[in-house]
Formats: structure tokens, C-alpha cells, sequence
């Protein structure tokens, strides 16, 4: 189906979803989704015009459980021939009441993200969930460094996540801003605390 074509929207995520293929419950994630449908990785397995049950999760939005039929397959190679991961393009074909408004509302904070980064080390915990939420994600500089990116107002920097033995240089660096700018983080669980912090912001 051709961009002109289509009725929705389509949006680049990575949501986790649960869908039965036959007899087995698989997780896989959402890489495309709108409105209408979404584009499963991983289920190119599914017969073309099966349908399904998915449950989708919405980071801060709920989980809800649609019913989706898929409308295209791409296989193993063809996905390898196009440089596109192998999956299926599903229709959304039954939803909850109150689905609609979670989605948009879903859509609109990770719109919202895209427009910010959030600087963290590559090798630091947390990283991929910054990625996976939609933030910009930019790699941590030394604290001249990011005092001086700071002063661009075009850089739109939400967070500086550094390890907290860290913290205090650069906090001594950009004084008074740091506050709520500058997070120590060193677990999994307090990436998901900073990213529901500096998602209210929005």
C-alpha cells in the first residue's frame, strides 16, 4: 500500500505487543503504528488475512487488547531484499472504547519527544529505553561540554542522566539549572522514574 494511499498517519515506534500465532502467545514489538494499523516485527509468520488478538502496550497510556487482521506479509527475504525487518502489516479491525483517545494521546507525547534530546553515556543503563520512548538520545559530554550546549537554546535538552559518582561535578558545573536538568541514574527502575518525570513537562 502506497504512502498516498493510506487513510492514517504512520509513526516509527517500538512498542511491546503479545499476539497468538496459532497455538503459541508470542511477544514481539510494534516498529510502525497509526489509527488504523500497525507493523508487527517478527510476524510474517501469520497467515495473510488471519486475524488476531494484540495486546499493545501504551507507555503511560494503558495496555489494550485490539483485534487486528493482517493485510500484508514480509518475509525473511524480501525484508533482507528491502532493508526492512520481516514482519505483517495489520488492520485494526476491533477496539476497546477509550482505545482511540489513548493512542492519540500516546501519539502526541511520543511527537512531543521527538523534538527533545536527552544526553546519557553509551554504555550507561537506560540508554535504549531513552531510545525506545522516542527521545533524541545524544551522547554524554564532559561538563564544560554540556554547559556549552546548554547555552543553544535549539538543542532542547530535557535530561542529563550521568552516573552518580559524576553527579556532583556536574551539578558544580551548571550550578542552579542542574537541578532539574542533571539525574543520577544507575538502575533500570530510575530511568523509568526520570522518563515519567520529564514527561510531564510536556
Amino acid at each position: 500500500m502506497g504512502v498516498e494511499q493510506r487513510r492514517h498517519p504512520r509513526h516509527v515506534v517500538r512498542l511491546s505487543v503479545r499476539y497468538t500465532n496459532a497455538a503459541q502467545f508470542v511477544n514481539d514489538y510494534v516498529e510502525n503504528l497509526s489509527t488504523g494499523g500497525l507493523y508487527i516485527v517478527g510476524a510474517h509468520l501469520l497467515p495473510l488475512h488471519s486475524e488476531t488478538e494484540v495486546v499493545i502496550d501504551l507507555p503511560g497510556h494503558g495496555t489494550w487488547t485490539v483485534r487486528a487482521r493482517s493485510t500484508f506479509v514480509i518475509g525473511v527475504e524480501a525484508a533482507r531484499a528491502s532493508g526492512r525487518k520481516a514482519g505483517a502489516g495489520m488492520e485494526i479491525i476491533e477496539k476497546p472504547p477509550g482505545f482511540d483517545d489513548a493512542l492519540l494521546g500516546y501519539l502526541l507525547r511520543l511527537g512531543c519527544r521527538r523534538e527533545h534530546a536527552v544526553m546519557i553515556d553509551e554504555g550507561m543503563v537506560g540508554r535504549s529505553q531513552f531510545e525506545d520512548a522516542g527521545y533524541q538520545v545524544i551522547a554524554l559530554q564532559s561538563e564544560d561540554e554540556v554547559a556549552i550546549a546548554l547555552a543553544d537554546d535549539s538543542a532542547k535538552i530535557l535530561a542529563i542522566i550521568v552516573p552518580p559518582a559524576r553527579l556532583d561535578g556536574y551539578r558544580d558545573s551548571l550550578g542552579e539549572r542542574s537541578k532539574s536538568l542533571v539525574f543520577p541514574a544507575a538502575t533500570v527502575d530510575e530511568i523509568a522514574d526520570i522518563i515519567a518525570r520529564i514527561d510531564s513537562l510536556f
